[in-house]
């Protein structure tokens, strides 16, 4: 099923969680009626912004996949909040995939964790934080940042000025959500940059797939086989269309590695 075909085929619905890290919201894609469930994706944002993944979770869903994206930073003005961190945001993405897994996902068929750009190093501390549960079936990260050379400006700025070079204009969907989290931004790339995913996938358990844009300068091709190469239960890597935002304007392609990555569909 295209990503157009998706669109008007599957329910969607949110939920709200209240966890020892902070409030949560869930963005919820369930498959078409007449459509078996094969398993489920819990999705990560970039920087926690969710929207620009919608096209991607859609996909899944109306090829058989429940998929549950994960929102953190909906709650600005509340006292207590999820630490826009990579830290943070893990804490809180464990306590919420170990909430799902208990009481609302699919019985059946493997769980993947995905997540993309800052949200991948979200989402492979949530997979190593939960790995022992025997839940988690692999984890995908998609444009993971960021590379050892790029936590300089020296080599950040021009990285930056050229990862989206393949991306449309309709990517300013996100502007909407940049503007809900402002100094937010900030946060989560300064914490991003102290982050070492080459050092942390060495602990993984689980199967890893990195995969990123041909055009994406954030997340080249050989920082990909270098995480996978350092996965401690293996990892492949796979290099697809577009730059650093693919999994907006290429959703089908995106969807096909992630139902590979663990035999979904």
């Amino acid at each position: 099923m295209t990503a157009r075909e998706a669109e008007s085929a599957v329910d969607e619905g949110v939920r709200w969680h209240e966890l020892a890290a902070g409030p949560v919201r869930s963005l919820w894609f369930s498959p078409p009626d007449g459509v078996e469930v094969t398993g489920s994706v819990v999705v990560f944002p970039g920087l926690g912004l969710p929207r620009y993944l919608l096209p991607l979770a859609r996909t899944l869903a109306g090829s058989g996949v429940e998929v549950v994206v994960f929102d953190a930073l909906a709650f600005r003005g509340r006292r207590r909040r999820v630490r826009p961190t990579i830290r943070g945001l893990a804490t809180a993405g464990q306590q919420w995939v170990a909430e799902l897994a208990r009481t609302s996902l699919a019985p059946h068929g493997p769980l993947v964790v995905f997540g993309h750009s800052t949200g991948a190093q979200v989402a492979l501390e949530v997979a190593l934080g939960l790995q022992h549960t025997g839940r988690i079936d692999c984890l995908v990260m998609a444009g993971p940042t960021f590379t050892p050379k790029q936590r300089g400006l020296l080599h950040l700025v021009p990285a930056g000025l050229t990862a989206w070079r393949k991306d449309p204009p309709t990517e300013l969907v996100v502007l909407k959500n940049l503007a809900r989290v402002r100094t937010d931004v900030v946060r989560m790339v300064l914490s991003g940059l102290r982050h070492r995913p080459e050092e942390r996938v060495t602990r993984l358990r689980v199967p890893l797939t990195t995969t990123a844009g041909e055009a994406d300068s954030f997340a080249p091709s050989e920082w990909l086989e270098q995480l996978a190469a350092k996965a401690g239960a293996g990892g492949r890597s796979q290099v697809l269309v577009g730059s650093h935002n693919n999994v907006f304007p290429h959703p089908d392609e995106v969807a096909e590695l992630v139902r590979a990555a663990s035999r979904l569909g």
